[in-house]
């Protein structure tokens, strides 16, 4: 019976040890005591919630543990980590450590990834890493309830209008109205019609102004040239007294018709004198006759034989003169 119960017990003594060993070597693995490791560390704003032990994931992969957190600062906390020398090769100096969450409601861990794979340099024992502020759940749902609170509020402004639209028989017959839709299709095209235009005079427009600058064209020549616009300033000064000039004259010939109307002057006195006017239409007319008849006498001359040969002659030397000034 002694026997037996000193064999219980050695055999109960023997499992207490072995789960002993067992959890003994299971902690020292999940601290890493047994591998390989390097120390890095990081400082975070916040680290919401973050513990000693916590684990050390590179792209999703366990590959360490939180050795040490603690503050420096009231705006700063740094947090010191354990990483297995196996992932030493693919941790460079440029990665980034952010706090995360194991799932949806697990444990806090530290995410470390590689902001890009253009840097090779492998990060050293001792080294800090880049952090980025994480998003804390607080802000986020303060920020989802103000969304919410925002959706509300919208949702309530569309059910009004959708109510005085339903209410509003005349504003609905606008909106199905198609030749209300038609009209402002047709407003719409013409704006963009119009904007077209608007743009191609604009381009016109500043061709034109490039020209100027450059000094093309009269308004160039006159902006750039000094000589070019002395001249156009001359040109208009003489415009300016011919015009001048003209006013003048066309105030004496105005005046003179007006003593002329009256009677008055030299020229006046022969227009309004009645008797003068019928006699000058006399001697008008009987020096068109005298004029008439002398023409006929001329002709009569050239078919008179005696000066046939005269007149000829003078027609040839005519024809001559006429054919040498040709070229």
């Amino acid at each position: 019976m002694k026997t037996t119960n000193n064999i219980q017990l050695g055999f109960f003594v023997m499992m207490g040890l072995v789960f002993l060993l067992a959890a003994l070597y299971l902690i020292g693995k999940n601290r890493n005591l047994f591998d390989q490791t390097f120390e890095v560390s990081a400082t975070f704003y916040n680290v919401n919630g973050l513990m000693k032990g916590n684990n050390v994931r590179f792209s999703g992969i366990d590959v360490g543990t939180i050795k040490r957190v603690e503050i420096i600062s009231d705006t700063s906390v740094k947090v010191t980590m354990i990483i297995e020398d196996r992932v030493h090769p693919f941790i460079k100096k440029n990665s980034i450590a952010a706090v995360g969450t194991d799932g949806l409601m697990g444990n806090k861990l530290v995410n470390i990834s590689n902001l890009s794979t253009a840097s090779t340099e492998i990060i050293e024992e001792g080294d800090m890493l880049v952090t980025t502020r994480p998003v804390e759940t607080t802000d986020m749902l303060r920020t989802l309830d103000q969304t919410n609170t925002n959706l509300y509020q919208i949702t309530n402004d569309i059910k009004k209008i959708t109510e005085k639209l339903n209410n509003n028989n005349s504003l609905w017959s606008i909106l199905m109205d198609t030749t209300v839709a038609l009209n402002v299709k047709q407003s719409i095209l013409g704006l963009r019609s119009t904007t077209r235009n608007a743009v191609i005079f604009t381009q016109d427009l500043n061709s034109i102004l490039d020209d100027v600058k450059k000094g093309k064209g009269l308004a160039g020549s006159i902006l750039k040239d000094s000589a070019t616009a002395k001249k156009f300033t001359t040109s208009i000064e003489q415009l300016q007294g011919a015009s001048e000039s003209a006013r003048k004259a066309s105030n004496d010939i105005r005046q003179l018709t007006e003593e002329m109307k009256k009677g008055e002057g030299g020229a006046g006195v022969l227009l309004s004198d009645s008797v003068f006017a019928n006699d000058l239409k006399k001697s008008m007319h009987n020096l068109q006759s005298s004029t008439d008849r002398f023409n006929q006498n001329m002709e009569a001359l050239k078919h008179n034989f005696l000066f046939r040969g005269y007149f000829r002659k003078l027609e040839k030397e005519s024809k001559k003169a006429k054919a040498a000034s040709k070229p």
